[in-house]
C-alpha cells in the first residue's frame, strides 16, 4: 500500500494525461503499484487483501470438529 496521498496524487496525475509509467518515475513506486489505483482496483489508503491461509484446510476442520464434538481446541 502506498501513502493516500501518493494514490490520489497518481488518479490526478491519470487524468491529466500522464502514463502510468510517467507518474511511477515521478512518485518513486512501482508501475504495477502505480496501476491498481489509477484502473480503480484498489481504493487509496485501503490495504491489500491476503488471501486466507486457512481456507484450503476450514471444511476439515469443520468436518473434524462436527465427527468427534468432543475433539478439543488445543
Amino acid at each position: 500500500m502506498i501513502p493516500e496521498y501518493s494514490a490520489k496524487r497518481a488518479i490526478t496525475l491519470s487524468e491529466r494525461g500522464w502514463t502510468v509509467s510517467q507518474i511511477a518515475d515521478h512518485l518513486g513506486h512501482d508501475r504495477k503499484t502505480i496501476r491498481i489505483y489509477v484502473n480503480g482496483s484498489r481504493a487509496p489508503g485501503q490495504p491489500r487483501l491476503h488471501a486466507e491461509s486457512f481456507a484450503p484446510f476450514a471444511g476439515y476442520a469443520a468436518r473434524r470438529v462436527r465427527d468427534d464434538p468432543h475433539l478439543r481446541a488445543s
